[in-house]
């Protein structure tokens, strides 16, 4: 699959920020054609000189070694809130030639507690990662080696910073909630993801702009149910990078230990998906990471 993108400064990047010049980078092999190379995983350095750093994403959570994970209790003070309940959340569902997108523009959702302290985290966007095939294979991070049918990503900013752009870079700017996509043949799917994949299906390739006027109220409590109580939540937690170049290491991670359901008809529409050379967008994950010396904290209870 020969899927590019260039990279720009634009806000909606899937986990990603964007150099200020025109590279062209892909998930997969690189490809050299003609004047232009388009680098895959194995050569973003080409791309981003952070994409080589000893703290980066996505990973394999390991919960055997003991060396590498360090099981803990449930966090007390743990909280999301969807700061105005009168109107809720309003995001902009669109195709950006990279992954299904919603960028939040009305209401605002907040982290608080956990892992990273006093610090407040507002809601900025929300993307999926998938495989091409109807097989466990999709998700960016493994549990214990296992991948799932793909992932969902909710990207949090520090509100001690003036905005996304200004937070991607800061070593405490990033929080990323990551849920597994599990999908299943037996036609049960997540009512909310039903209805978000049900509007994909009129998305045309990337990089259009029809493709930003799809408007929607996401229900994330019904999306992420672990979002109404993440203090009595699994999921694991680490320090990482974004999972595009340019990897700024700014992400605190924290992957939820429950998946969510989703049946072939889901799966099928986001596998639909193609960008505006019109490739797939499908497959669209970059490999796990070395941990390189740091621990995986669990909090199972």
């Amino acid at each position: 699959m020969l899927g590019t993108i260039i990279v720009v400064f634009v806000f909606f990047l899937p986990c990603s920020l964007a150099a200020g010049h025109e590279v062209l980078w892909k998930y997969g092999n690189t490809v050299h054609g003609g004047h232009q190379t388009v680098y895959g995983p194995q050569d973003w350095v080409q791309v981003s000189r952070h994409c080589v750093e000893k703290a980066q994403s996505p990973v394999n959570i390991d919960t055997v070694h003991r060396n590498s994970f360090q099981k803990l209790t449930f966090l007390k003070g743990f909280s999301f809130k969807v700061g105005n309940m009168w109107r809720g959340l309003r995001g902009r569902l669109f195709n950006n030639g990279h992954a299904p997108t919603i960028k939040i523009e009305a209401g605002f959702g907040l982290l608080s507690g956990g892992p990273w302290g006093s610090d407040l985290y507002r809601l900025a966007q929300l993307h999926f990662h998938f495989g091409c095939k109807s097989s466990p294979k999709g998700s960016e991070h493994t549990l214990d080696g296992i991948p799932f049918s793909g992932e969902l990503h909710l990207v949090f900013y520090n509100l001690k910073y003036a905005d996304f752009n200004a937070a991607a870079d800061k070593s405490d700017g990033l929080t990323v909630i990551a849920a597994f996509l599990e999908e299943n043949r037996l036609d049960v799917s997540n009512p909310e993801l039903e209805k978000i994949a049900h509007l994909m299906r009129n998305m045309a390739r990337g990089d259009r702009e029809e493709n930003e006027r799809t408007l929607l109220e996401p229900n994330l409590y019904s999306l992420v149910p672990q979002l109404t109580d993440l203090s009595m939540t699994p999921f694991f937690s680490y320090k990482g990078s974004l999972t595009t170049p340019p990897c700024y290491q700014s992400v605190n991670w924290i992957v939820l230990g429950q998946f969510i359901p989703a049946n072939t008809y889901v799966m099928d529409i986001m596998r639909s998906l193609r960008n505006h050379d019109g490739h797939p967008l499908c497959n669209g994950f970059r490999p796990p990471q070395a941990l390189n010396g740091r621990v995986i904290r669990g909090y199972v209870g």
